[in-house]
């Protein structure tokens, strides 16, 4: 009982509810969270409002980016530039805002134009007569397919057919069974959505597969459309034209030869023999010999031979060749010189030339109208007797081509000689007269021009007078001036005289008993006899003899100084020099050479001599604490180096610390004890002095304190500077 009164209750309530108006809800938003809109559109989004917020109070709008978008008083939202803003609408009552709604704007660019890259594709223009042509009667024959009713000619011309809209689109020609690839660009390049469309209106002519291929299917027309995905109504249409593909072009010429000047004309010949485009694009390979027009006109050029190719246009790729040859006629003879002037028994080569250079056959043949004045043979004069006469050359392929030139025979000079048979030699800065003679007697010119062919040795006069300027043998040639081109040549020796002697340095030092080579300077250098006689002051302390033209070659004996003098056999010009003799191989002696706690070497060396001495240089032997070789050299491999001491040293001085010069030393390890030999120096007038090895006298220093450590107790010096280690028992 007490189910069913609560049953009842629940069915009461329920009816009650249904009864009463539902109560409204508080709306206050945008009916779309998001709009997208081109640059300058303008659209107006719709707000929702109901509950507490309809009807009373005022709606302001704005924006937090005014480049993107705009919003006015009535909320019309206008694009700006591309970009992504918010638009705020405000809801105010009574004076406050009581709800706000948000919309995202975004401001797309859009595509004004699209274009489809005609790369590798077969494109016609509609004025293309032949092309459109083509293009309607495949329309016709789709309309015939479509409708069985014949189409109505026209009354004025029974014949005529009724006049066709006129093509604008341009026309994709393309093989049946053939794929193209199609790309296309949008403008602006910077368009929010560059995406493109492609769709053709009859899939059985022509289809697009893989999005963006295009698919020749069978012999027909249809329209192939590009379209913008972001704005729809931008498109580019073409009409696409399936063709019966050119499978092989023959090129027909009457002849294989064409000569230059002149034109053949070619034919293409196709297969099949219904391919629907039946037209070729014409080319030369070698344009400088022929060219071929846009009619398979040929036309020779140079001599050569040439490829002709004709290629289909209807996109098959079927390409056809010939080769011709292109033969050169001569047009021109031209002989260079205007008149000829050549003596009896001379002969006179005349420059010509056969044009063009291409010419097929160049072979001429020469003649003269007088062979008693002159004969020619192959373009050679040769003059008979004084007197005047026409020489004339032919051509061999072409008769009526023709040059001739007038030739005048006369007597030249034939030789020119000179009556110093002996030749002239003389010194610079003199001069001398030539002498010559011209023949033969009866020549009809005899003057002669003189010049030198080494002018910075000799220079001569238009009267022969020959001047020297230096040294050497200079050559003057005497030209006949009749055009006989006769020289006759004359060698002159112009001579250098010796003007003094020079000896390098006002001393020199020598070893005893070995020989020292001083080089004296002949001036000027170039001077002829450069010999010169050597003498010495004092033949016991050295004596000296001439080696080769003028070394003078000393050889001191004792220790003592001399004066030797160099005289010139040109002029007895004489120098003078100081020769010192002296034991200097052991002038500079090793006092000191020690290896200190830090394995560095330190070395002490004095001049025992007499002179300054610099720029000492020795070397050092190095040995580990075995007594072994050990390797020193930067060169990774010598168990030497050597080294030197730049600074002067007086006479009794010694080294300093410090100073010397260890370039190629490089340390490898413990050093033992080292052996310093002196190699050389330099004296302070230059002279540098290299001791021979056979001289060298080396100095061994102590062992070093590592030596030591590495020595047992029962190891003892043997007095050599070095030790041994007794053998275990």
């Amino acid at each position: 009982m007490k189910k069913n009164l609560a049953a009842l209750l629940v069915i009461m309530m329920c009816c009650l509810l249904a009864v009463l108006p539902a109560a409204a809800a508080d709306v206050f938003m945008y009916e779309d969270r998001s709009v997208t809109i081109f640059e300058g559109d303008t659209v107006h989004p719709v707000i929702l409002r109901d509950g507490r917020f309809a009807g009373d109070g005022t709606i302001s709008f704005t924006v937090n980016n005014k480049k993107v978008c705009s919003v006015d008083a009535d909320g019309a939202i206008t694009a700006g530039t591309r970009g992504t803003a918010i638009v705020t609408a405000t809801l105010n009552q009574n004076g406050k805002a009581v709800k706000r709604t948000t919309i995202q704007v975004t401001v797309a660019r859009r595509v004004t134009k699209v274009t489809l890259s005609t790369k590798n594709l077969q494109i016609f223009e509609p004025d293309d007569e032949e092309i459109l042509q083509l293009l309607q009667r495949y329309l016709k024959e789709e309309e015939k397919n479509e409708s069985s009713e014949a189409d109505e000619k026209t009354e004025e011309d029974p014949e005529q057919e009724p006049e066709e809209e006129r093509l604008t689109d341009r026309i994709l020609v393309i093989p049946a069974g053939k794929t193209v690839l199609l790309s296309t660009t949008c403008t602006p390049e910077d368009a929010t959505s560059k995406k493109i469309a492609y769709e053709t209106d009859d899939a059985g002519v022509a289809k697009i597969i893989n999005t963006r291929e295009l698919r020749a299917v069978q012999r027909g027309a249809c329209r192939l459309t590009v379209r913008s995905v972001q704005n729809p109504e931008i498109t580019e249409n073409f009409m696409v034209l399936v063709i019966e593909p050119v499978k092989k072009v023959t090129i027909e010429a009457p002849f294989n030869n064409v000569s230059t000047g002149s034109s053949m004309q070619l034919d293409a010949v196709f297969t099949p023999s219904n391919a629907t485009i039946q037209k070729v694009t014409w080319s030369s390979r070698s344009p400088k010999i022929a060219t071929v027009d846009e009619n398979g006109i040929v036309t020779g050029l140079t001599k050569g031979r040439v490829t002709i190719d004709a290629k289909a246009e209807d996109g098959s790729g079927a390409v056809g060749s010939i080769t011709l040859n292109i033969t050169q006629d001569v047009t021109e003879i031209s002989i260079t010189q205007s008149e000829v002037t050549v003596a009896t028994q001379r002969n006179v080569q005349l420059k010509f030339s056969v044009l063009p250079q291409s010419a097929s056959d160049r072979t001429v043949t020469w003649s003269s109208s007088d062979q008693s004045v002159a004969r020619v043979r192959n373009g050679t004069v040769t003059g008979v007797r004084a007197g005047e006469c026409i020489i004339t050359c032919t051509s061999n392929s072409n008769p009526g081509v023709t040059a001739s030139i007038p030739v005048t025979v006369i007597q030249l000079v034939t030789k020119i000689t000179f009556r110093n048979q002996t030749g002239l030699s003389f010194h610079v800065n003199t001069s001398q007269q030539l002498e010559w003679d011209v023949w033969p007697e009866d020549a009809t010119e005899t003057d002669v021009t003189f010049r030198s062919l080494n002018p910075k040795i000799a220079t001569v006069d238009q009267n022969g007078l020959v001047t020297g300027i230096s040294r050497g043998q200079a050559k003057i040639v005497a030209t006949a001036t009749d055009g006989s081109n006769r020289q006759g040549t004359f060698v002159v020796t112009i001579t250098q005289p010796v003007e003094s002697i020079e000896i390098p340095q006002e001393t020199y030092y020598a070893q005893v008993g070995r020989a020292l080579d001083i080089r004296p300077v002949i001036l000027p250098k170039n001077a002829n006899n450069q010999r010169v006689s050597w003498s010495c002051s004092s033949d016991r302390i050295a004596d000296v003899r001439t080696v080769g033209t003028n070394v003078g070659r000393v050889t001191g004996w004792r220790r003592g100084t001399a004066v030797l003098t160099a005289t010139t056999e040109d002029g007895g010009f004489t120098a003078s020099t100081e020769v010192i003799v002296d034991n200097f191989d052991a002038a500079v002696m090793i006092e000191g050479a020690n290896i200190d706690k830090n394995n560095k070497i330190r070395l002490t060396l004095r001049n025992t001599g007499d002179f300054t001495v610099k720029g000492i240089t020795f070397r050092v032997q190095c040995f580990d604490t075995q007594a072994e070789p050990m390797i020193c050299n930067r060169d990774g491999e010598s168990t030497w180096f050597d080294g030197s001491y730049a600074w002067e040293v007086e006479p009794g001085d010694r080294t300093e610390h410090g100073q010397f010069n260890f370039k190629q030393y490089l340390e490898t390890g413990t050093l033992g004890y080292i052996i310093v030999t002196v190699t050389g120096y330099e004296f302070e007038n230059g002279q540098k002095w290299s001791i021979p090895t056979d001289e060298w006298v080396p100095y061994q220093s102590p062992f070093s304190s590592h030596m030591w450590e590495n020595m047992s107790e029962r190891d003892s010096p043997d007095g050599q500077g070095y030790y041994e280690e007794e053998e275990d028992d």
